[in-house]
Formats: C-alpha cells, structure tokens, sequence
C-alpha cells in the first residue's frame, strides 16, 4: 500500500480538473494562471498514468474521451475532499477569508430568501463569492460531488436519496391563487370545482418533477386546464398579468411581486396548499466554519421571514 502511495502524484489532480473542465489545453492553462508548456506536461504525465488519451480532437474542438468523462464527478470530488482536510481546524474570518459558495435554488427561494441574505455581503465578506445557480435535474448528484454548497428543496417533495444529507427546514409559505387586478370573471371564492375548471398557467418542475402545488391538487383529486406552462413561478405571474388566466404561487413570492404586477389574489374555499423550504448540504461540510457561517446566515434571514 505504501508503495502505491508513493507512485502517486496527487499534484496533478489540479490540471486535470481544469482539463476536465475547459476541455482545452490553453483555457486550463489560463484558468490555473500557468503557462501552456507546463499545463501539456501534466497533461502528457496524465495520459501515461491512465493509459487514456483524455483528450481528443474532433474536428477543431477537443473532447474528452469515454474514461475521461467518467473522471469528472470523482476528481470534483477528491479536490473538494483534500480542500476541506486542508482547512479542517481553521476558522473563518468573513472579513478576511476568500472562497465561492454555490447555492442552487428556484427563483422563488432566490428572490424570498437568498438574495436577501446576501445583502451586505460586499462590506462584511469582501473576499467571499456567491453563485446563485437555477435547479437542475442532477441536483441530488451535485450536491454529492460537492459542486453545489446548499440546495434548497421543499420537504414536501423530498426523496430517500436527499434525506440522506444534512438538512433543516427554513420557513414555511402557502399557495394562493393569483389572477389580473381587472379579471373579474373568475368566480370567488374559488371552490374545488371551481379551480379544477378554471384555466391556468401551469409551472414545470425541474425534470419532470412535479411542483408542489400539482401534489397538493393531485391529493384533492383536482387538475387544472393549462394552456400555458413555464419554467418558473416568477414567469407565472408575469404571464397572468393582463390575461384571463390564474396561477397558484406561493405567498412570499406574490407579496414581492403580485402588485406592482397589477395582479390580485383570490381566495381559495379550498384547504390551503402549504409548502415548506428546507436547506441540504453534504455531510462533509457539517463542522466547515465557512459553511456553517453562510448556513447560519441564511437561516437567520429564514427566521425574519
């Protein structure tokens, strides 16, 4: 075992990361700060270890080869292990600390919660980034490779896979049904029957997923017509301003945008549709000072909502 270790060169995890990314010898180069001659030595010491080419031309682009795609996902995650034994025992010191943190969200839980906590960031963690990134339909695998920091996800829709990580729910909200300030012809309350018969625009959920408001409707045996479907909930209320159309959102989110949208809320005779937003992240990260410095953050601005 001690010789296998001692055969290895784990200084050349760096470039390899950067060539699994840029898939371009001069981008990795650039992206490392180092000079092109050194970035094609690592990459001529990586080809012999693996025995692979990695990269490959076809046509006037370079692509990776089948076992090199199959290393991104593992070598992401050895470099975000190796950072995290490095600063094990650290503090962190906001004013004079630098790191980036990726935080996934939909555009509701970005405008309701995470852009609000980054308020003030600038002054108080000049050294810290933050990229605020949409759901993706691998979320569960990013979260695990250690590319996304903290994902926020309602426990309503949670999966024994997303359980297995760390987690705690943030806040609470409500659907609410939205139509145009001047659209009068839906009728109000809006009854079971009502709802199931009136058009609405529909959101999609990320990769087939179902969004929480279709599961609540499912459970009350109720679907609406949906001439319209978008990708957001903030696109929603942008489409039913002006339109005979309604949308169920959630609360926080129609309190931000609802008005100056020209939009009105119309009550629902229904059982309220609730939701609740949690926040995920890896094991690993659980005792990281910075980690549970922007985790304690955005909590706390949960806490206010």
């Amino acid at each position: 075992m001690a010789t296998d270790w001692g055969r290895l060169d784990l200084t050349l995890l760096v470039p390899l990361n950067a060539l699994l990314i840029e898939r371009n010898v001069t981008k990795a180069a650039e992206r490392l700060v180092m000079g092109q001659p050194a970035m094609s030595a690592a990459l001529a010491k990586l080809r012999r270890h693996f025995n692979d080419p990695l990269l490959v031309r076809e046509g006037r682009a370079m692509v990776l080869t089948p076992f090199a795609e199959s290393l991104v996902g593992p070598v992401q995650t050895a470099l975000v292990a190796a950072r995290e034994v490095l600063s094990s025992g650290r503090s962190f010191t906001p004013a004079a600390d630098r790191r980036t943190f990726t935080l996934m969200a939909s555009d509701y839980v970005a405008g309701v919660l995470v852009l609000p906590a980054l308020r003030g960031l600038a002054a108080e963690a000049p050294g810290v980034k933050v990229n605020v990134v949409s759901l993706r339909a691998d979320l569960v695998e990013l979260l695990r490779t250690g590319w996304c920091d903290v994902l926020f996800w309602p426990l309503q829709l949670q999966t024994p896979e997303l359980l297995n990580f760390p987690h705690v729910p943030l806040f609470a909200d409500e659907f609410i049904a939205v139509a145009d300030r001047d659209n009068h012809a839906v009728a109000e309350p809006l009854t079971a029957d009502a709802l199931a018969g009136t058009r609405a625009v529909h959101v999609n959920g990320v990769a087939g997923r179902r969004v929480v408001s279709d599961v609540k409707l499912g459970e009350l045996g109720l679907t609406q017509p949906s001439p319209v479907a978008v990708e957001s909930f903030t696109l929603a209320l942008q489409a039913v301003a002006g339109s005979d159309l309604v949308t169920l959102t959630p609360r926080r989110l129609y309190d931000r945008l609802g008005p100056a949208l020209g939009l009105r809320e119309v009550p629902l005779e229904t059982e309220p549709l609730r939701l609740t937003i949690a926040m995920f992240w890896h094991p690993r990260n659980m005792l990281a000072p910075a980690h549970q410095w922007m985790r304690a953050r955005l909590a706390g601005v949960a806490e206010g909502l």
